[in-house]
């Protein structure tokens, strides 16, 4: 005896399945794979799960938002890192660096922080609930000779209870060869390793590489200059590739043109935010791309193309409910509101532009000794 369903209660009862399950069952029947295989629907559902019901908390308690504070006097300058409310966003402390120092964010992991200092090359873990001497300075790490490019990361190893600090470095060898290698720190050991890569790996590094990496369940994420994302897991220590979707202009977006574009996370999946602008044609908008599974190019979708305010020049990441922070033209944070279509000025501190970097942070006990 068959059974029929309509398609209508078919489309019903997929929207309700999780995105990777989806991609699954497009071998199930042909009628499956049409449904499944179009980006209207693989989209709609990612809006729903991903955006619309977004969970209000997802097991943080505050958001740390870095940003470097504007003054009269450039050597006046601080770094300023503001506790929010994830809740309510309002600021209940701030933590301010003088300018010798001059960290910028690399993440945050159960607790604790890693910040890396842009003049002198230190990196440091610190645990912002205990008092400023328990700002860990870490061993300096190992250097090769015509080495270049510096790609950090933060993560927990959960098989060996081992938080591990990473870095992607490249050495020019004789003949032009180009070798990569990762640099991996372990908060139990103490010490640095070098792990050699098999092909050259070159991420973004400086002013745009923050905006450039994410961590997710075990895995440090960064966009690389040749159009992919590698992901470095921080329990078996293996490096995977990602291409990034099939659009030349996400790799052409820059502060040249009035564009930028980011990696960050989206309820559990890696987002991608490609923001263009033109001035001439007074328009501006922001792709909205997720990866729904790793190492498969083809999972790659487009989930929303937003229109945004003039004003608006350089996203973040993810609020609640699909609400983005956004760096507006005066350097000033914002919270905007693609459904409203409302901009709110979140007043944190008057910063410099571009110095804005927001992680989520739960605090924590854990310890670092100096």
């Amino acid at each position: 005896m068959s059974v029929y369903l309509p398609e209508e209660l078919v489309v019903k009862i997929l929207s309700t399945l999780p995105t990777k399950s989806l991609i699954r069952f497009r071998c199930v029947s042909k009628s499956w794979h049409e449904i499944l295989g179009n980006l209207d629907f693989l989209s709609q559902n990612l809006l729903n799960l991903s955006i619309l019901a977004a969970p209000e908390n997802p097991n943080h308690s505050l958001l740390l938002v870095r940003g470097r504070e504007k003054s009269d006097d450039e050597n006046d300058e601080n770094d300023v890192f503001s506790f929010l409310s994830y809740e309510t966003l309002d600021c209940l402390s701030q933590i301010a660096f003088t300018t010798f120092l001059s960290f910028t964010l690399v993440g945050s992991c159960k607790g604790l922080l890693c910040i890396y200092n842009v003049h002198t090359g230190g990196v440091y873990l610190w645990n912002p609930v205990t008092p400023f001497v328990g700002l860990k300075a870490l061993p300096p790490m190992p250097e090769r000779a015509n080495s270049f490019g510096s790609g950090f990361g933060f993560g927990f190893d959960s098989r060996f209870n081992d938080f591990k600090v990473v870095r992607i470095r490249s050495s020019l060898l004789q003949g032009e060869h180009l070798q990569s290698h990762v640099e991996v720190f372990s908060l139990n050991a103490g010490s640095w390793r070098v792990i050699d890569l098999p092909e050259p790996m070159l991420p973004f590094w400086g002013n745009r590489s923050s905006l450039r990496t994410v961590a997710l369940d075990g895995v440090f994420i960064w966009w690389m200059l040749d159009h992919k994302i590698a992901a470095f897991d921080f329990s078996d220590e293996l490096l995977r590739l990602t291409p990034l979707p099939d659009a030349s202009h996400l790799h052409l977006l820059s502060q040249d043109n009035g564009g930028s574009s980011i990696i960050t996370l989206l309820n559990g999946h890696v987002a991608l935010l490609a923001f263009s602008g033109s001035k001439m044609n007074a328009t501006r908008s922001l792709e909205i791309w997720v990866l729904l599974e790793f190492g498969v190019k083809e999972s790659w979708t487009i989930l929303t193309t937003i229109g945004l305010p003039m004003d608006l020049e350089r996203p973040l990441g993810f609020w609640k409910s699909g609400q983005l922070f956004i760096e507006n033209s005066e350097g000033q944070l914002v919270l905007y509101d693609p459904f409203a279509q409302s901009t709110k000025n979140l007043q944190i501190i008057d910063a410099t532009k571009r110095s804005f970097q927001i992680v989520l942070y739960k605090p924590s006990s854990i310890a670092v000794n100096p």
